[in-house]
């Protein structure tokens, strides 16, 4: 694949189930395959035929076409070669936390050299280095949620940029050098130039929020390309979030998640089983 998913078959699959409250043995006696294949499916150690992914798809109200696009790896999201308004960049820094590859942004306003950073991927180092080699001015802070791996650090990274943090009123708080500042859906925060748009996308947990600046989202969890976070509150409210707050915006718009690769409003509306 030209792209590594950060979620393939037998993740899809499980978060599906789990989202829906299923054991596998109830999926197993609904799809009428063994319990022990869709366990080997889930953990890569079986590969579905067709007609499992359909039966599979059925039960746990996934797209089939779109579910078995990715069992047979033969979807991945095209390179995005993002067309951005000229005062807008956007930078990812790619970390390992635990073993897998996690990002934090920069959105800068060209203009003025001022920028947000979004997310910490538990390594401020890494995006103080960034900002010093670049030579820009951040402003802020925002965070998409308090996962360890997105929040991390982030009293490190406050005491070097001397800026304040900002994240979902709804989010649970991680330790903060200052008082955090509150964001709700709707919320428009300047950056020079740069408008960004706070929008709910909560279920991964309980206030996760993703940032829109012109036709860059960053989403956080609630949405990898073909996929979506683990529902770690709610799978009704994180599937509904990711529908009207991200789905619905114009399909040209790039979406940036927490892990894995870019895709876009379109890609995912085509080819994500989830909708």
């Amino acid at each position: 694949m030209a792209f590594i998913l950060e979620d393939e078959f037998g993740d899809i699959i499980a978060k599906a189930r789990r989202g829906l409250g299923l054991t596998v043995g109830q999926v197993a006696t609904e799809s009428g395959i063994e319990a022990k294949d869709i366990s080997q499916m889930e953990n890569y150690t079986k590969k579905p035929s067709r007609d499992e992914v359909d039966k599979i798809a059925s039960t746990l109200q996934l797209d089939s076409n779109k579910l078995n696009a990715i069992a047979t790896e033969s979807w991945s999201p095209k390179a995005t070669e993002t067309k951005y308004d000229p005062s807008l960049e956007v930078i990812t820094i790619t970390a390992k936390v635990g073993g897998y590859p996690v990002h934090a942004y920069l959105l800068i306003c060209t203009k003025t050299r001022e920028a947000a950073v979004i997310d910490t991927a538990a390594n401020p180092q890494t995006i103080i280095d960034r900002i010093d080699k670049i030579n820009i001015n951040p402003k802020l802070i925002l965070l998409t949620h308090a996962h360890g791996d997105h929040a991390n650090g982030l009293q490190d990274l406050e005491d070097a940029l001397n800026c304040p943090t900002w994240i979902h009123a709804n989010e649970p708080k991680p330790r903060s050098q200052n008082d955090l500042q509150l964001l709700r859906h709707g919320d428009i925060i300047s950056v020079g130039n740069l408008k960004i748009k706070t929008l709910d996308t909560p279920g991964h947990t309980p206030g996760g929020c993703s940032f829109y600046a012109r036709s860059t989202v960053i989403v956080g969890d609630a949405l990898f390309a073909g996929s979506v976070g683990n529902a770690s509150i709610s799978y009704e409210k994180l599937l509904s979030s990711v529908q009207e707050n991200l789905l619905s915006l114009p399909k040209h718009t790039v979406l940036f998640p927490g892990h894995g690769p870019a895709t876009t409003v379109e890609e995912e509306i085509n080819h994500n089983p989830f909708f």
